[in-house]
């Protein structure tokens, strides 16, 4: 089992520090991060990758059920929240389980036994899924993800880029970003996904695929430096 990346949402200091607590005795889950609102949990989801949200619903500014709502590319989710009356609600955007405060050690581990099961079930999906489907010239087509190098996004189209062809699709970089695998692929740049796989050389401004140097945002940068160095 892979570690289970988690990001913690609460504008409670206390709460935080308890999820923090239990996380800390399961070696199979790490905190990515902590914020006090939704508003930064955003900013935080642009910058860093994360399997599971632990999330309050009552915060000022933002609700923590509308926000999940809103995300395009949603992580798994655990509710950790004093009130019941959106227990309902919560299968709207899917939740593994929704834990009242207090919560215990043994309600909060069978909850995360939960998104485990789930998660380690999508990481065998994901390996079967090897194509994926794009809309162009009222034409579908099959592109097999291993033949991808780099997708490059342009106003409201996008550029699928392979080493024999290029697609050009209308649409929003981020829809297609959730039919990616994540292990595969990583954005570098509002405009750029690259396929990990087919960097060829990488530095804290730039990425070459194929002979292409690519840039690097600087909201990405550190992300692809650690990527880089883990696969040298």
């Amino acid at each position: 089992m892979k570690t289970i990346h988690c990001l913690l949402v609460d504008d409670e200091k206390l709460a935080l520090d308890v999820l923090e607590l239990y996380i800390q005795k399961l070696d199979y889950l790490e905190i990515e991060g902590r914020c006090s609102s939704a508003e930064e949990a955003s900013l935080f989801l642009e910058q860093h990758h994360v399997d599971l949200i632990f999330l309050d619903i009552q915060m000022p500014k933002c609700n923590g059920m509308e926000w999940m709502k809103s995300l395009e590319n949603k992580p798994k989710v655990i509710f950790c929240t004093a009130f019941d009356r959106f227990a309902v609600e919560s299968y709207d955007v899917d939740a593994v389980d929704y834990l009242l405060k207090p919560i215990s050690f043994d309600r909060f581990q069978k909850a995360v036994q939960k998104a485990k099961d789930i998660i380690q079930k999508d990481q065998i999906n994901d390996k079967t899924e090897e194509f994926i489907n794009v809309r162009s010239d009222r034409k579908v087509y099959k592109i097999a993800i291993n033949d991808i190098l780099y997708i490059h996004s342009i106003s409201n189209y996008y550029q699928i880029i392979m080493s024999d062809r290029t697609i050009i699709a209308y649409g929003s970089l981020s829809s297609l970003e959730n039919q990616l695998m994540a292990s595969k692929f990583l954005r570098i740049q509002r405009s750029y996904i690259v396929a990990i796989d087919k960097i060829e050389a990488a530095s804290g401004t730039s990425v070459i695929i194929n002979k292409q140097v690519l840039p690097v945002g600087k909201h990405y940068r550190e992300i692809v430096e650690n990527l880089f160095r883990r696969t040298i």
